[in-house]
């Protein structure tokens, strides 16, 4: 669901920004972990790759910016499925988690920072790799209980059959109007200072979403999306829980 989300909101943000024509760039600005640093990681395993793909696990790093060695993981104590809550706002719908048991992964002496690189490349039941052709890569950073997720989406490989027909319309629209649109990869993300449920992170109310240098808060996101605010940050936890953000610090 993460995808799907990340995909629809990277079109329908981006093409709200891209019609204003000022915030051009501000939209499709991206970040410097992309641009100037190594992909390697943060793509994930690539196309085709043999063998069994193991599941991303955070990296820790000390006040200097110095990778920390990551200790083996541990289970969590076996808990019940819990309804997917958040921060005094009931659930939309009684559906709980189908995410796998949790595995605590002890932070390093002198941590100071966690980064979650190419998450979005997951295990198919056959062990091999499972991802968008349109995400090119992902990062995710918790520092100071704060947690920023990143995406970079490639339009030009966009699989249009994840798009709702109003949304594909708008697009397709959009790229005879603004043919540059494919040529371009955007960054969307999700911005929070998020509470730790069953060793899980999950966002709050107050997260915010970002395109670019743009941020939008997440009923803005949800309006544009036909869902509502509860429900947005639902689908975003219960695919945050099913693409392993367990809680670094627990």
């Amino acid at each position: 669901m993460l995808k799907k989300v990340a995909i629809a909101l990277g079109v329908l943000l981006l093409l709200a920004a891209v019609t204003l024509g000022w915030l051009w760039h501000q939209a499709t600005a991206l970040p410097e972990w992309y641009t100037e640093g190594s992909l390697e990681e943060l793509a994930g395993p690539p196309e085709g790759a043999e063998g069994p793909i193991a599941p991303p696990q955070w990296i820790a790093f000390d006040d200097r910016g110095d990778r920390l060695p990551t200790e083996p993981a541990e289970p969590f104590p076996e808990l019940e499925a819990e309804p997917l809550r958040g921060a005094g706002v009931e659930a939309a719908s009684p559906e709980t988690s189908v995410a796998p048991r949790p595995r605590r992964h002890r932070a390093p002496e002198g941590a100071k920072r966690h980064e979650l690189r190419g998450f979005h490349v997951r295990r198919g039941k056959d062990g091999k790799r499972k991802g968008s052709p349109a995400i090119r890569a992902s990062r995710a950073v918790y520092e100071d209980g704060a947690l920023e997720i990143g995406v970079i989406l490639d339009l030009s490989r966009l699989p249009k059959d994840e798009l709702k027909p109003r949304e594909r319309e708008r697009y397709e629209r959009a790229v005879r109007r603004f043919p540059g649109l494919t040529k371009r990869d955007v960054w969307v993300g999700v911005e929070d200072r998020p509470i730790s449920v069953g060793g899980y992170l999950q966002l709050s109310p107050e997260a915010e979403v970002r395109v670019g240098k743009l941020t939008y808060s997440l009923a803005s996101a949800a309006e544009r999306l036909g869902m509502s605010p509860v429900e947005l940050r639902l689908e975003l936890n219960r695919s945050l829980r099913r693409l392993g953000f367990v809680d670094p610090e627990a």
